[in-house]
């Protein structure tokens, strides 16, 4: 059912967003306190921002992944004057696969984003300072074959640290070039909020005339500079025109026809004769 605060609500679309993050072993000590610090800090910004955006309502996940994954926001995503941060702890593996069929578990009209008002397609930012400890390949190539939330999404990676895959990171995302790699933790901390405060903005907004990821991105080096590293190789050049042009490829981020918002009249003609929910299930 839909939540009854979005009918009390003036009708602004929702806008997910989506933290996948990695609280295994190696992230025990100054860097788990640092990404706890970041996204209690994060959030209060974040409630600012939403309360004042005219075209949409944000709405908050949370999703951490170790030796398996876990929902932090397990009824389903929260408003952002409803959501408060708690203090994640750190240990185990570092299971991408499950954090990935958690994802395609729950991104779906029938579990996370039912909602009378409608959704903009979610931005999910995924950090991790390791590599797959599970077969992340075959949830990986499953989600994005069958999942058009996620393949449509907008992706941000933060790798943390020398020994975080950006190669994997990439592939998750979509691209290398929406990898952003950082190394001290104060850092750390500021990109965090930069990195949710420039999702918020642009990707609440209805049309763009490129991909929304790399508006991000570039909005991140613009404010951070040297103090991050974004990630570039040349076999995404293809994959980037492709998508700023809003056609789509097996693992990427999308531009979406240059329209990040999602309604019967506006995704699906008038004569496709199957439902909305049949097609965005």
């Amino acid at each position: 059912m839909p939540n009854i605060k979005e009918q009390e609500k003036p009708a602004r679309k929702l806008l997910p967003i989506i933290y996948v993050l990695d609280t295994s072993g190696s992230m025990i000590g100054a860097r788990i306190a640092s990404v706890n610090r970041a996204m209690s800090e994060t959030m209060d910004v974040l409630k600012a921002i939403s309360d004042k955006n005219p075209t949409a309502e944000l709405k908050i996940g949370v999703c951490r992944f170790a030796t398996g994954a876990e929902w932090i926001t397990a009824n389903g995503l929260v408003f952002m004057e409803d959501f408060y941060w708690t203090d994640l702890k750190a240990g185990g593996l570092t299971d991408y696969g499950k954090a990935l069929e958690a994802l395609h578990d729950k991104l779906s009209r029938k579990e996370f984003l039912d909602s009378e008002v409608g959704y903009k397609l979610p931005v999910i930012i995924f950090m991790s300072d390791g590599g797959p400890t599970d077969d992340y390949e075959n949830a990986l190539e499953n989600i994005n074959t069958n999942n058009k939330w996620f393949r449509n999404s907008t992706k941000i990676a933060i790798a943390i640290g020398d020994d975080a895959d950006v190669e994997v990171l990439g592939r998750v995302t979509g691209s290398q070039k929406s990898v952003i790699r950082v190394d001290d933790q104060e850092a750390l901390m500021d990109l965090i909020k930069v990195v949710s405060v420039s999702s918020a903005m642009i990707g609440s907004q209805s049309r763009t005339t490129m991909n929304l990821a790399n508006e991000i991105i570039n909005d991140v080096q613009s404010k951070m500079g040297d103090d991050v590293e974004i990630q570039s190789t040349g076999d995404d050049d293809a994959s980037d025109n492709n998508n700023a042009s809003g056609s789509s490829n097996a693992s990427g981020n999308t531009g979406a026809s240059g329209n990040n918002d999602y309604s019967d009249d506006e995704e699906w003609s008038s004569s496709d004769d199957t439902d909305w929910d049949d097609k965005w299930n």
